[in-house]
C-alpha cells in the first residue's frame, strides 16, 4: 500500500519552485521576511476604522560572498494595506528596488532607495519610528526620503563617522536631478546625522537628527528646513521624543512635532505604550491630538497587534 505524501508548507513549495528554474545558479540563499500590522483606530472628528499602524510589507533580500571582503546584494521591499490586500500604489509595485556591492572601499548600490536626507529625518530619530497615530505628522519638511534612478556611496566607518552620498538621474520624468551627502556619527550611546540635499522635485532641504540612549531612558529628536524653489514656500519641521523602558519588553513613548509651512503650524502631541510578547509579536497603544491652525483639532486612538516574520 502506498503511504500518501503530506502537504508541503507554502514557503516550502515556492523554495522549491525558485531551485528547479535557477537549477545550480541558485545556490545563493534567498532570505523572505516581512511585516503584517493591524489595529483598530477611532478618530475625533471621525469614526472607526480597521488600518495599519505600521506599513505591512514583505521583503526579498540576499547577498553573495565574493571573497576578500567583498559582497554583492539585492534588496526588494512591497508594500501593502493588509485590511484590504490591496497594493500600497497603484503604479509602484516595489517600494525599494535595488542592488549593491559592498567591501573595503564602502558600499554602493543603484535603484529605488533612500536619499541621503533619510539619514537625518527617518525612523532611527523618531520613538515612534514613524508608525502609529502618536508619530509626527511631517519630518522631511518637503524633501524626498526615497527617489528613483539613484546611485548611493557610503564610506567605510572611521573612528564612529562616516559618508553617504547619493544622486539620482533626471531621467524623463525628473525636473532636476537629485542630490544629496550626510555626515554620520555612531556610538554606543550617541547617534547623530547632519544632511543637504537637493531632491528631483528641485525642493533644497538641510536636516539634523540626533539619538542619545542612557539605560531604560532613550530620546530622539530631528529638525529639516526646505524650500521649495518653484512656489517659494519654506517649510521646518522639528520633534522631539522618548521612551522609558517601563519593563525589559516594554516601552512608553511620548511625541512632540511641530510642522510649519507658509506660515501655517500643525502640531502633534503622541503618547503610547509598546509590548513585546515576543521577538516576532508586539501590542501596543497610542493617542494622538492634532492641530493645524484654522482647522478643526483631532484626537486620535489606536490599539494593534504587530507580527514579524
Amino acid at each position: 500500500m502506498t503511504t500518501p505524501q503530506r502537504a508541503r508548507p507554502a514557503h516550502h513549495l515556492l523554495g522549491i519552485a525558485l531551485a528547479t528554474a535557477g537549477g545550480s545558479a541558485m545556490a545563493e540563499p534567498m532570505t523572505i521576511s516581512g511585516r503584517v500590522d493591524q489595529s483598530i483606530v477611532r478618530s475625533n472628528p471621525g469614526g472607526w476604522e480597521v488600518t495599519h499602524g505600521s506599513a505591512n510589507r514583505l521583503i526579498f533580500r540576499g547577498d553573495e560572498d565574493l571573497g576578500d571582503g567583498l559582497k554583492a546584494y539585492y534588496y526588494l521591499q512591497h508594500r501593502f494595506y493588509a485590511d484590504t490586500g490591496a497594493s500600497r500604489s497603484p503604479t509602484q509595485f516595489w517600494y525599494y528596488s535595488y542592488v549593491g556591492m559592498a567591501g573595503k572601499f564602502g558600499d554602493v548600490k543603484l535603484g529605488n532607495q533612500k536619499a541621503p536626507l533619510d539619514d537625518a529625518t527617518g525612523s532611527d530619530y523618531e520613538v515612534w519610528d514613524g508608525d502609529t497615530v502618536a508619530s509626527s505628522y511631517s519630518r522631511i519638511a518637503g524633501g524626498q526620503k526615497i527617489w528613483t534612478n539613484g546611485v548611493n556611496y557610503t564610506t567605510p566607518t572611521l573612528a564612529g563617522f562616516r559618508i553617504h552620498t547619493g544622486a539620482s538621474a533626471s531621467e524623463n520624468t525628473a525636473k532636476t536631478r537629485g542630490q544629496g551627502i550626510s555626515l554620520l556619527y555612531d556610538d554606543a550611546n550617541l547617534s547623530a546625522a547632519i544632511s543637504a540635499q537637493r531632491s528631483p522635485t528641485n525642493v533644497e532641504t538641510q536636516a539634523i537628527g540626533g539619538r542619545y540612549v542612557q539605560k531604560q531612558f532613550r530620546v530622539l529628536g530631528t529638525w529639516a528646513k526646505s524650500k521649495r524653489v518653484s512656489g517659494n514656500k519654506d517649510q521646518t519641521d522639528w520633534q522631539v521624543s522618548g521612551g522609558y523602558q517601563v519593563t525589559v519588553p516594554g516601552e512608553a513613548r511620548v511625541l512632540y512635532n511641530e510642522s510649519d509651512l507658509a506660515g501655517v503650524t500643525t502640531r502633534v502631541l503622541g503618547a503610547g505604550y509598546f509590548h513585546f510578547l515576543s521577538k516576532r509579536t508586539a501590542l501596543y497603544g497610542a493617542l494622538s491630538n492634532t492641530k493645524t491652525e484654522g482647522a478643526a483639532s483631532i484626537d486620535a486612538y489606536q490599539a494593534g497587534v504587530r507580527h514579524s516574520f
